[in-house]
């Protein structure tokens, strides 16, 4: 239980470091003199890590063990906030925002299979690990508003603050075991050395399980829009469309969306996370946070806040069982980081879009243009996934999985 709770910790403190920034992009917009569109390159970066590690590296843990790429994705989060710290101008910050990407991307896969391999049970490893994954991204933001309301420098306070978070969670890695499956040799890992190229992400097997799991990364991919959407440019519209100025206000506002989707993932009951019901909440929570914008309401903004987030929980948690179901331990972080793949190159295309938008038509009908792709992308992975949707959630089911797990064989 001890090695359990110290992957989630880590895995919790790396991606706090990735939401850090949200509620700082104003003052460095101000420091630095950048618009929005700059915003989205500096958010962009931090993609670009993430998506390059996972495309390079998805599968290192598989080959070398899943201690060392935890403490490799750690000492990266402490170098990238440092960068922070101490950065005068730009190109700082976007040398630190892939550094953190490039954190990110080693960490999602491995410690999401770490966590699976030292818990039994699908539902409750994929419970941990969305808390640990969202939960972090919401301590991250609502943290870094509250402090940059209360301290003098917070560009620079935040960050030191958070090192010293960084170094804790450098004792905690100390406790975790190695839980990659054995090689032929005894080593951690494969018997096949690992070697830095792009690799071409894995699917499973079987046509009906390729469909499953693309679905599901669909998905996770439109929900990511939203996300992109609050990690970039949500806190120049509470503050220029909605009259919020109060950082801490700014945290918390952007933090609901991960908080909704962290109680989505923990409290829901396994029965209600399917693709449907998350689609339906992420269509809501998107026309209502479309209505606040044109109305210029907080609260509506809120309300729709929460329903996205809960959309988000849904399908992230939905997707992790799926992906958990179809994969072996052979090969777990490989097929979990083309999981993550979805859900990382789901941010660049929306929030791209947005920025130019912004710019060129202004915020009202930039945010409905990002709706509206936001929501087609999910009605696409709905419709890709309503032949294969299982009459049972796969986070339903408690056993180990198995190369041969026949989740995708009951159809609605």
């Amino acid at each position: 239980m001890l090695a359990v709770g110290a992957v989630a910790f880590v895995y919790t403190v790396v991606m706090a470091g990735g939401t850090l920034t949200i509620p700082l992009y104003v003052l460095w917009a101000s420091q630095f003199g950048f618009g929005s569109l700059t915003t989205v390159v500096v958010f962009i970066a931090y993609v670009v890590g993430v998506v390059g590690t996972l495309l390079v590296a998805g599968s290192l843990s598989d080959a070398v063990g899943r201690r060392p790429v935890l403490a490799l994705s750690l000492a990266l989060t402490a170098l990238s906030t440092v960068g922070f710290a101490l950065a005068d101008g730009l190109t700082v910050l976007l040398i630190s925002r892939v550094l953190s990407g490039v954190a990110t991307g080693l960490i999602t896969a491995t410690a999401t299979s770490a966590i699976a391999e030292l818990v039994r049970g699908r539902r409750t490893a994929a419970v941990l690990s969305t808390a640990a994954n969202v939960g972090g991204l919401s301590l991250g933001v609502v943290a870094a508003g509250v402090l940059a309301q209360c301290v003098t420098a917070p560009t620079h306070t935040v960050f030191w603050c958070y090192l010293a978070t960084c170094a804790v969670a450098g004792v905690f890695w100390l406790v975790i075991p190695e839980t990659a499956v054995p090689s032929a040799d005894g080593t951690a890992g494969r018997s096949v050395r690992w070697q830095p190229r792009i690799r071409r992400p894995v699917l499973p097997d079987g046509a009906s399980r390729v469909r499953s799991f693309v679905a599901s990364g669909v998905l996770v991919a439109a929900s990511s829009g939203v996300n992109g959407f609050f990690s970039s440019l949500a806190p120049a519209f509470l503050r220029d469309d909605l009259g919020v100025s109060n950082f801490a206000v700014i945290g918390v506002g952007v933090g609901t969306l991960f908080i909704s989707a962290l109680l989505a993932q923990t409290v829901t009951p396994a029965a209600l996370v399917r693709r449907g019901i998350g689609t339906a909440l992420l269509a809501v929570g998107m026309i209502v946070i479309e209505a606040a914008l044109w109305t210029h309401s907080a609260p509506l903004f809120i309300v729709g806040t929460v329903f996205a987030g809960a959309a988000v929980g849904t399908l992230l948690r939905h997707g992790l069982s799926v992906t958990d179901a179809l994969c072996h331990p052979g090969n777990r972080a490989e097929l979990t980081a083309t999981y993550f793949l979805f859900l990382y190159s789901g941010l660049v295309v929306p929030v791209l879009v947005l920025g130019l938008a912004d710019q060129a038509v202004g915020t009202r009908a930039s945010s409905t243009m990002l709706a509206a792709l936001v929501v087609s992308t999910a009605l696409v992975g709905l419709a890709l996934g309503r032949r294969t949707e299982p009459a049972s959630t796969p986070d339903t089911f408690s056993r180990p999985s198995t190369h041969r797990t026949p989740v995708e064989e009951n159809h609605e």
